[in-house]
């Protein structure tokens, strides 16, 4: 709370330049309130905690302006993140996008978005939210550009559910991929720069998600998993039509007629080769991070029973773990680039998981006790607000507010 209050200025200015005109006066006051409480050590990161921290002489009055502003607020949540992208381009720190989603363990089944599905952060099915993030980053930087919960199949063609929850008309169902294009083409039709993008397998195994970063005049470095299948190095395809019952079907064939190969066999086939080499991609608190990696060029197999073109040629990078284990990438990246450029950027996906931990574990990002869609995302913009803001004043907070330096994948 002392680092706030050494910070009152800058934190006043910060807000009042991102949430004003937002709503009327007193509106926007309650959600200046509910940011300043949010980063106050308070254990109950709800309405009613933070009230009685903010206001104490008024608990139950503050707490419901706050809610108000939150659940029945007329601005979109993606105003926030339009002014909190300026803010955060202009800053100079980030240098790749990074996409992901984490999950949000709720109980029941009223809150917006919720059932029982699969989420990383919990690590299995469970009844939970899941929210799709883009966030900018660097090897020292993170901050949240926008984001949007997911909403499953099953809420998107339930009037009722729907009705309930007030989720907007327009908002249909999406799967996690096309709701994070969405977001990186937001941003970047909002200034953002021409940066690489950075993705987990969940997002790397969609050949659909690849290619559009391109389409944008990005590159990307994303992960893929171990049943990716690819053309061997220099193998020419083309397409041909396969005789068969009813019409032919169109098929991508190597000319010499070898078979695609999954990705696993080729890092074997490299580490029996010797190909693999140490890489440290940074300094961490313990020591340089370091790992083996080795690369080639390659063209992906998937889809190639469907009238699909040969995938461009691309970098395929494994990284060889110290307990054995292998990682796989995809990349965009530059024939001509170094793979240690590449595994560095790769490896800068650590701090989207420092983003989500110091939002759920110091911000409250997953206490909203609301039900509603803008409710929530209106609470979630107001926990990015407040992150960007502690991102970018960093050098103020003393180590032990700071999140200790880690590699997580």
């Amino acid at each position: 709370m002392s680092t706030f209050a050494s910070l009152r200025d800058s934190l006043d200015a910060f807000l009042t330049s991102h949430l004003e005109g937002l709503e009327n006066e007193q509106r926007v006051e309650a959600l200046a309130w509910y940011c300043q409480g949010l980063g106050f050590e308070v254990e109950a990161k709800t309405a009613f905690g933070l009230a009685s921290v903010m206001d104490p002489g008024s608990v139950q009055g503050t707490r419901q302006r706050m809610q108000r502003a939150l659940q029945r607020g007329r601005f979109s949540h993606e105003t926030i993140f339009s002014r909190l992208q300026e803010t955060v381009f202009e800053s100079g720190q980030i240098q790749a996008y990074c996409i992901d989603d984490t999950g949000i363990a709720k109980k029941g089944e009223l809150s917006v978005g919720v059932q029982r599905q699969y989420s990383g952060t919990l690590g299995k099915v469970g009844n939970c939210q899941v929210v799709v993030s883009l966030h900018g980053v660097s090897d020292s930087f993170g901050a949240c550009l926008g984001l949007q919960l997911y909403l499953p199949e099953s809420w998107s063609t339930d009037a009722e559910r729907r009705r309930k929850a007030n989720i907007p008309e327009e908002t249909k169902f999406e799967r996690k991929w096309e709701i994070a294009l969405r977001l990186l083409c937001a941003a970047r039709d909002n200034g953002g720069p021409t940066l690489p993008v950075l993705a987990d397998a969940g997002y790397g195994d969609s050949r659909e998600f690849r290619e559009n970063p391109n389409r944008l005049g990005l590159k990307y470095v994303v992960g893929v998993s171990s049943q990716t299948t690819v053309w061997r190095p220099g193998t020419q395809v083309e397409i041909v039509n396969k005789a068969g019952r009813g019409r032919p079907r169109k098929r991508a064939e190597a000319i010499d007629g070898s078979e695609p190969v999954l990705v696993e066999v080729l890092a074997n086939e490299l580490l029996q080769a010797g190909k693999f080499k140490k890489i440290v991609w940074r300094m961490g608190t313990k020591g340089p991070l370091e790992a083996e990696f080795a690369a080639l060029r390659v063209r992906s197999a998937e889809r190639r029973t469907k009238k699909s073109p040969p995938s461009e040629e691309q970098w395929f990078i494994i990284e060889r773990e110290k307990d054995g284990h292998f990682k796989y990438y995809f990349s965009s990246m530059s024939p001509r680039a170094s793979l240690k450029s590449i595994v560095r950027l790769a490896k800068m996906r650590w701090h989207i998981e420092r983003d989500y931990q110091n939002m759920k574990q110091e911000l409250g990002f997953d206490r909203y006790e609301g039900r509603s869609w803008g409710g929530l995302h209106r609470h979630l913009a107001m926990v990015a607000l407040m992150h960007a803001f502690i991102a970018l004043h960093l050098e103020v907070f003393s180590p032990s507010e700071q999140v200790e330096d880690m590699d997580m994948e």
